[in-house]
């Protein structure tokens, strides 16, 4: 095809407009640019209605720029139902077609030429009256594994379970005491608590924290709480109900959120439910085929071969589709949602929510928004979630009727890989693209942005694992820091939720699990770490831009990206009224070399170093490893 030049770009408004995600019924106008002295062709475009299994082609309009170039156009009306579409354009020349289509298949903007059905762009086409609550869009998540946080008071050795072992010292390295079969057959307890949460508050709020996420608090056997023995109680080590009352009374005070962790996929084996362990005075499913929660659960052989998460047999999976565990967790007057809402609590995170079914996701929401519609659900999906697969169905995550808001996983993979020197800007640049125009703009502004969590390692264990074995010493512990600061005021400019994973603040190390999950380290603190989070936190929280304004992003060179935030007009990208504001974000990730940038719109725009506090020049230096903040001046 080398007499043939085409190009469409969806990130491009000359080829794709509006941007991005569209609602129901909406318009859409694709444009291909095609070059060729060839004539007698016709253009089509195809479009892919998912869900309703049908595919529509029309016929693009020509539209002669000179001899050879010609752009085609064509409007489209997206469907009445939310749905993911696809599109890719055909060219019928004499006897023959070829076709364009995605030039990458994961990631979108530029296209190619292909002989045979090419990767399609995505639409993602969601339900008009989509609203994710404005207040989250405005957030700061502070993220605490409870053992872990802060023990307030001494541990009652009468409330740990048989099988825990409980540290003397809070210092110490958590472990695993494990059999020869790899089964974990000892937990080992800090005794941290919700007294000690609630001591700590001031120290959260302190950080600009709108919301805390609390990793499983219901009675269990293990530390980490995600083999839940009693959904309706607070596991004793933990604290009580009274507590829990207090935190969410002493948080409200705050202007703090409380989030739980809905672990509704599956239960302990050692529960009131399952009760493997006779350790409840409950007949349950593995005890007694006639118990009440026969049911909940699927045996293979019964009773010791059963349905588990990931083979895991301390988890038994849940039956959802079952109307008795859908009236339990949802629907009942007492059930774990309606019992947790009357005690005060109305934001979830969803464990695990590839193992729900849509529908039960949906009922989750329903239910929580009839009583409180700020409520916030918010599910953790580790890939793309405008198109995840699981099971072998598409999930509808964000169409607009199940998840507010997704464990950003993806920009996190994206961040480190760019920091790391793993991949470029240009490449980083192309990856946010992606997933801006996959996700609707109230969901891609309301997403959990994060660094650590739980289930990954903490950010400055694998940046440290990820330098350059020529780095020794106070040298990598000094690029370790430029990265951080880096990294972490990237990610309170962004777009999105940031989150902080309690300890990170203040210098925890620790790579996957159970080294992720350090205690706390009170009167150990890195103090010029933490001062820097609550300035970058305080920065954010003071300026509408750097949370619901426009944005734009660029790449400079394969090191360096320019991100801006900006509000014109004095109403942001929601219409709400915000006073005009513009911040330029500029960061170099090279390990070694300093450069020099100018400034955008120096022309007729004066800037000022938000980090440094002073007026900038027009052009600028970048020491390595470096991150730089500037406001446009009145």
């Amino acid at each position: 095809m080398s007499n043939w030049t085409i190009k469409h770009n969806s990130f491009q408004s000359i080829y794709r407009h509006p941007f991005g995600a569209l609602p129901v019924t909406s318009s859409l106008t694709l444009q291909l640019a095609v070059d060729t002295t060839e004539s007698n062709y016709q253009v089509y475009l195809h479009l892919i209605l998912e869900k309703e299994d049908k595919e529509e082609i029309l016929l693009m309009h020509r539209n002669v720029v000179n001899n050879s170039n010609h752009l085609f156009t064509v409007h489209a009306t997206m469907p009445d139902q939310s749905q993911l579409v696809w599109y890719y354009f055909e060219v019928k020349y004499r006897d023959v077609s070829f076709f364009y289509g995605r030039k990458n298949k994961i990631e979108s903007g530029e296209g190619a030429i292909y002989q045979s059905l090419p990767p399609a762009w995505q639409i993602t086409v969601y339900k008009k009256d989509a609203q994710v609550p404005k207040w989250w869009k405005h957030a700061i998540i502070y993220q605490i594994f409870p053992d872990r946080f802060y023990r307030h008071g001494r541990i009652d050795m009468k409330k740990a379970s048989k099988h825990a072992l409980i540290h003397a010292h809070w210092d110490d390295e958590p472990i695993y005491i494990r059999d020869h079969d790899g089964n974990v057959i000892r937990w080992d307890f800090f005794g941290g608590n919700l007294k000690g949460i609630i001591e700590k508050l001031d120290y959260i709020r302190s950080l600009g924290v709108s919301v805390i996420y609390l990793n499983p608090i219901f009675e269990a056997e293990s530390n980490h709480r995600y083999d839940t023995g009693n959904y309706h109680k607070i596991d004793p080590l933990l604290g009580t109900m009274e507590d829990m009352e207090q935190l969410i009374k002493a948080a409200k005070e705050r202007n703090i959120e409380i989030m739980l962790d809905g672990v509704f996929n599956h239960t302990g084996n050692n529960s009131l439910y399952f009760n493997q362990k006779g350790e409840y005075s409950s007949v349950g499913a593995y005890q007694s085929s006639d118990s009440p929660y026969i049911n909940w659960y699927a045996f293979y052989d019964y009773p010791n071969h059963y349905k588990s998460w990931w083979g895991i047999d301390t988890l038994p999976t849940l039956q959802i589709r079952n109307d008795a565990v859908q009236q339990f967790l949802v629907d009942a007057p007492d059930s774990v949602i309606q019992f947790w809402q009357s005690n005060g609590i109305h934001h979830w995170r969803l464990d695990v929510v590839d193992e729900l079914t849509d529908n039960f996701v949906r009922k989750i929401k329903k239910q929580l928004k009839s009583i409180n519609p700020n409520a916030v659900l918010l599910g953790e999906v580790w890939e793309d979630a405008s198109n995840k697969i699981a099971y072998g169905k598409r999930r509808d995550y964000l169409l607009g009727d199940t998840l507010d808001s997704v464990m950003h996983y993806p920009l996190r993979t994206m961040l480190f890989d760019f920091f790391t020197g793993k991949s470029d800007a240009y490449r980083f640049v192309n990856q946010y693209m992606t997933i801006a125009e996959h996700y609707p703009k109230q969901h891609f502004y309301a997403t959990m942005n994060l660094l650590s969590s739980h289930d990954v390692e903490r950010m400055a264990t694998l940046l440290d694992d990820s330098l350059p074995t020529v780095f020794k010493s106070q040298e990598r512990e000094d690029i370790v820091n430029k990265q951080i600061q880096a990294l972490s005021l990237f990610l309170f400019v962004l777009p999105g939720v940031p989150s902080i994973y309690y300890g990170d603040e203040v210098g925890i190390t620790g790579g996957k699990d159970p080294a992720n999950r350090h205690p706390y380290p009170w009167g150990k603190e890195d103090n010029d770490r933490l001062e820097w989070f609550r300035k970058i936190a305080k920065i954010r929280n003071n300026h509408h831009a750097l949370r619901t304004g426009n944005w734009q992003i660029t790449s400079i060179d394969a090191e360096i990206i320019i991100f801006e935030r900006y509000i014109q007009s004095n109403a942001d990208v929601f219409g709400a009224v915000a006073k005009n504001d513009h911040f330029i974000l500029i960061v170099n990730t090279h390990f070694t070399d300093e450069k020099e940038v100018t400034l955008p719109y120096v022309d007729r725009t004066d800037w000022y170093n938000v980090l440094e506090e002073k007026a900038s020049d027009k052009r600028i230096q970048l020491a390595p490893m470096s991150c730089h903040l500037f406001v446009q001046q009145d």
